[in-house]
């Protein structure tokens, strides 16, 4: 790394920690007790801790760059990551293997999965017992679709853990982006109970349960992570929940009751009209069926001298169309797109918003997808504050891009920006790169806005001092529709409703990969 690139981390971190600093080297004990507050998602603390260890030194040790680049991993800022892991192997020999295994899993996120693989194998020809470098191997075969390699790697991560649940944590992330929730559940169930639980694994399987559809049970376990949090110094992580809580899960939790209620109420009404035709229940018939993905996605062409951009989209009209944001596509000259059952399509030409501020662009496809891949236009609705949503796209996907659209969840926590921007909302729903442009679906199955970006942590943490959770942004269905010239039409299903699931397998095919040079 060039003095002038290293001034300039220095200097980013002068902003961030707002150190002055002078030779310290922390020990290793100090810098196992902030690695673990960063394992069990307590960024604030591990920050805090950071700040006092490195108060008045003179320059950052190689574990002191080390736990800041961890850091910045936590707070979705691989980039800046990666410079200070890369740089820790400048400072010193001895932490080569932590900071190679730093390097991977930035360039895991950054979508780099071929420097990842290198990076990892450094690391274990560093340190063959390192657990930071068999995760990151799990994570780049995961990508890899190379299952069978990827367990191997994850069960050795999760043996030489001992005392750490952040193996375990990655596995079954790993199953839950392959929709096998039965496996994620069994991995944590069986590892908090043969280790003393903690706050994130506790808090991961309630997601879990909740993805699931069963209310109660991801409830009680939230709300047992949220009191675990709390006791560990963790208050925004704790809060977090509480906000969940609040705005997502008791209104859940009501509309269940009310939903029990209505049809005991409708079946005591059929048992007093003694009709024995009206006792068949009529089962709702989803609006889209559900198609069966490729064994073999098609394979996309790019040329590998030119930079590659990618992101995620979204079909609509009758498969003639994909919609996205406008920075994933500006200014390239070759642009292709592959849905989520693995067919590829080139992009003939763009037309964009005559309003520079709109972040949306229309592709108009060569050789339009099939009409069931796509949605309709009369499927754009507005967003309601409060309601149910689904993020789905192709977050930090290598250049060849993931198979497999990734779906998240969360609600909507208010109908306007940053900043109260008319035209925006946020969200709670993970957003990270790569889902730019990609859609976000009510529980109904309609398109309630497309992805377009997220707080930076950074700025808010050096400018208010504390570190927000989840905090990400839509554009609205209304700005879509007048940018797409109609207008939004009324929902009168208001009684059809999906889970997670159901809109994974509904909404497969309409979203897309973008890959644009």
């Amino acid at each position: 790394m060039s003095n002038y690139k290293f001034l300039t981390l220095i200097i980013s971190l002068f902003t961030l920690v707002c150190f002055s600093i002078k030779v310290h080297a922390i020990t290793e004990n100090q810098f196992l007790v902030i690695n673990k507050l960063i394992d069990e998602e307590n960024i604030d603390k591990a920050f805090s801790d950071l700040k006092v260890l490195q108060k008045g030194e003179t320059k950052l040790s190689a574990r002191t760059q080390i736990l800041i680049g961890r850091i910045y991993l936590a707070l979705e800022q691989p980039a800046k990551a990666f410079g200070f892991f890369e740089q820790a192997t400048f400072t010193s020999v001895s932490t080569d293997d932590l900071a190679y295994a730093g390097m991977s899993m930035s360039a895991i996120k950054l979508g780099n999965l071929s420097d990842a693989k290198t990076y990892a194998e450094k690391a274990l020809n560093e340190n063959p017992d390192l657990v930071e470098g068999k995760l990151a191997l799990g994570l780049v075969f995961t990508d890899y679709g190379q299952m069978k390699k990827a367990e191997t790697y994850f069960k050795k991560a999760i043996l030489a853990s001992r005392n750490s649940l952040m193996s375990v944590r990655a596995y079954a992330s790993s199953k839950m982006r392959q929709g096998k929730h039965k496996e994620a559940r069994d991995i944590l169930t069986n590892a908090l109970l043969d280790q003393k639980s903690d706050a994130a694994t506790t808090d991961l399987l309630g997601k879990l349960f909740w993805i699931e559809g069963n209310i109660k049970e991801a409830i009680r376990l939230r709300s047992e992570a949220s009191e675990m949090f709390r006791k560990s110094g963790n208050i925004q992580k704790a809060e977090q929940i509480v906000s969940w809580l609040n705005t997502a899960a008791m209104p859940k939790v009501n509309e269940i009751r009310k939903s029990e209620r209505i049809k005991k109420e409708k079946i005591e009404e059929k048992k007093v009209e003694r009709k024995p035709e009206l006792l068949q229940p009529k089962l709702a018939t989803p609006k889209r069926a559900k198609l069966k993905p490729d064994t073999k996605p098609e394979e996309i062409f790019v040329d590998k001298d030119k930079p590659t951009h990618t992101g995620s989209g979204v079909i609509l009209n009758d498969g003639n169309w994909v919609i996205t944001n406008k920075h994933v596509i500006e200014g390239s000259k070759y642009i292709v797109v592959r849905n989520g059952l693995g067919k590829v399509r080139k992009v003939e030409f763009v037309e964009v918003p005559t309003d520079e501020n709109i972040d949306l662009a229309l592709l108009k496809l060569k050789t339009p997808f099939p009409r069931d891949y796509s949605l309709s236009i009369s499927d754009i609705k507005r967003p309601k504050a409060g309601e149910q949503i689904y993020v789905m796209g192709y977050p930090m996907s290598s250049i060849l891009g993931r198979y497999n659209p990734s779906i998240s969840q969360g609600i909507v926590s208010k109908t306007f920006g940053f900043g109260e921007k008319v035209g925006e909302f946020q969200i709670t729903a993970k957003i990270n790169k790569g889902n730019s442009g990609g859609p976000i679906f009510n529980d109904k199955g309609d398109i309630i806005g497309i992805s377009v970006g997220k707080l930076n942590k950074t700025e808010v943490l050096t400018k208010d001092g504390f570190i927000p959770e989840d905090v990400n942004v839509g554009i609205s269905g209304q700005v879509l529709s007048n940018f797409l010239n109609m207008p939004i039409k009324a929902n009168f299903n208001e009684s059809e409703n999906y889970d997670a699931s159901q809109i994974y397998e509904y909404m497969r095919p309409s979203v897309v990969f973008i890959v644009s040079q």
